[in-house]
């Protein structure tokens, strides 16, 4: 299993689309190619790739093996209020992106509208509500008519024009942190599917230490003043928990104990989000 599919297993909840290649057809069709140039050039200076902004086509093909998803149970509604720091905001959205497409793959329209419409709130917070604004509308009408297949497509389209707003703003850290979110909560959830249905095989999903590596890596980068709260440094204490759980040798997949440690360091962060 190649690094991308490995981290990808547990990154944001959602639908496999039909190719690899429908995203960068979407892409270009919504973008002209200077402007396509100019994103890449940004893309490499932010040091912006396939663990900060993954492409959602790619997301969680083996997820599929888990179904039917108790969606119920692993749902999490949106808090009430906004978080106090931009990084928060970024953490949070990343968040209710995965809450969203959680939706999506159990195919609960009913679920669908409150990370859309709190989606929207939080682009505008991050100051990319014009990128996000109409796929919001856009999702909900989709919803409403069940039409899983362009739903599917419009969250590619929405998450390309969200990643080019944050690429416009230059803002690296914001771009690390919405991804970081996401795959918290992609994370708690996926752990959940393989602790209550556990065979070593949906175990070795959870095995990516590269993303970890990298996670902690961007953690290790914040300001200092981020660093010291208490949410991050949390977050750094359960990313190396997690690090040990899953730090396996070959093709040994974590134990049913090592994953229900994953799920409870997932989840322990997905609360304070």
């Amino acid at each position: 299993m190649d690094l991308v599919t490995r981290w990808l297993l547990a990154a944001i909840v959602a639908f496999t689309l039909p190719s690899a290649a429908f995203a960068e057809d979407e892409k270009k069709k919504a973008a002209p190619a200077n402007e396509e140039a100019d994103i890449d050039q940004i893309r490499e200076e932010l040091g912006i790739n396939g663990f900060t902004a993954p492409s959602i086509e790619h997301l969680l093909a083996e997820l599929m093996q888990l179904r039917p998803i108790p969606i119920e149970k692993l749902w999490r509604d949106v808090p009430p209020d906004m978080p106090d720091t931009r990084a928060k905001i970024a953490m949070r959205s990343g968040r209710i992106i995965a809450d969203g497409l959680l939706a999506i793959i159990a195919e609960k329209p009913s679920r669908i509208e409150g990370p859309a419409r709190a989606l929207v709130r939080y682009a505008k917070a991050l100051g990319v509500a014009d990128h996000i604004t109409k796929h919001s509308k856009s999702l909900l009408e989709k919803a409403a008519k069940e039409n899983w297949l362009d739903l599917r497509k419009e969250l590619v389209k929405s998450q390309a024009d969200m990643e080019a707003g944050m690429m416009a703003l230059k803002d690296e850290e914001i771009a690390h942190l919405v991804s970081l979110g996401g795959w918290f909560r992609g994370l708690e959830a996926v752990s959940f599917l393989v602790e209550g249905d556990y065979t070593p095989e949906h175990a070795k999903i959870l095995v990516q230490p590269e993303a970890v590596d990298y996670f902690l890596d961007r953690i290790s980068t914040l300001d200092p003043a981020l660093k010291a709260d208490a949410v991050f440094q949390a977050i750094e204490k359960n990313l190396k928990a997690i690090q040990i759980a899953t730090g396996k040798e070959g093709d040994e997949a974590p134990t049913p104990d090592e994953v229900k440690e994953i799920h409870k360091r997932a989840a322990e962060i997905v609360e304070l989000l």
